[in-house]
């Protein structure tokens, strides 16, 4: 690349500057043509990208992706497709676990009672153990995320285990809890101690969509140890919430459903006696 009028300007009155200018710029001309990502031309006008950090990106977008995503599931065949696909390929029938202690007959009890335990493992009484790792399974794919939390149970609640888990959608997380706090930091509902390990998740007492959460006060939100949830996501970058994982291909979703009604309408219109 030659010389610019602002080079030789500088060259006037400060020669060494000008030419380290110009061999700089040479050299970075240099290293973006061995990356046709990195070209400018016609071809790449307007393209954005900006290099914000991925937890910025998803406080900006996450719940809107989260929210699109959900209604292609429910409306559009090829998304609800996808995602049905994917969790079947995934999970299949289900991890199942066995004990292996080398005591067989240790192994045989612990098998016994965790068989019992997967009947009744779900807080809300409907899924056994492996109907959970569907619906968690689904979430991720769907809603990018979901939480799983730990539920402590009486001894005289009659369960095998006084253990149940309990499947939050990530809704339950308070977005609105950023920023600093003490010496550590809240990134939207996660709180995170001085060494950037996960403390507590800040969560909804109800879902904030639902309106007799919302009039029950369900929009508050109170921190939940981190011990206690299991946040489940596919971690692409370093940020601390997930993405639908459709998130890509949303907006050609979109625009291929309403090219599908349209080619619909204009068989309508043209069918005999419309």
């Amino acid at each position: 690349m030659s010389a610019t009028w602002f080079d030789h300007a500088i060259a006037t009155v400060a020669p060494r500057m000008a030419a380290r200018r110009v061999m700089a710029r040479q050299a970075f001309e240099t290293l973006t043509r061995g990356y046709d990502g990195a070209a400018r031309g016609r071809r790449t006008e307007g393209w954005r990208a900006p290099g914000s950090s991925a937890d910025t990106e998803i406080g900006v977008a996450g719940a809107l992706l989260r929210d699109r995503m959900r209604d292609l599931v429910r409306n559009n065949p090829h998304a609800a497709k996808a995602v049905a696909v994917l969790v079947n390929n995934i999970i299949g029938a289900g991890i199942m676990p066995r004990a292996a202690s080398g005591d067989d007959k240790l192994d045989r009890k612990v098998d016994a009672l965790f068989e019992r335990w997967t009947a009744d493992c779900d807080a809300d009484g409907q899924l056994d153990f492996y109907g959970l790792q569907t619906l968690i399974c689904r979430e991720m794919v769907e809603a990018g995320e979901v939480l799983v939390r730990r539920r402590l149970r009486r001894a005289n609640d009659g369960l095998p285990v006084p253990l149940q888990l309990q499947v939050l959608e990530a809704d339950f997380l308070d977005a609105t809890k950023s920023g600093a706090l003490g010496a550590g930091r809240l990134v939207q509902g996660i709180e995170f101690d001085p060494v950037g390990k996960r403390r507590a998740y800040w969560l909804h007492a109800e879902h904030p969509g639902d309106a007799y959460g919302a009039l029950q006060n369900g929009l508050q939100s109170r921190p939940v140890l981190a011990t206690e949830i299991a946040h489940v996501y596919e971690k692409q970058r370093t940020q601390a919430r997930g993405v639908p994982w459709g998130a890509p291909v949303i907006r050609s979703l979109r625009d291929l459903d309403d090219y599908e009604v349209a080619e619909l309408e204009i068989v309508e219109q043209r069918a005999p006696g419309m």
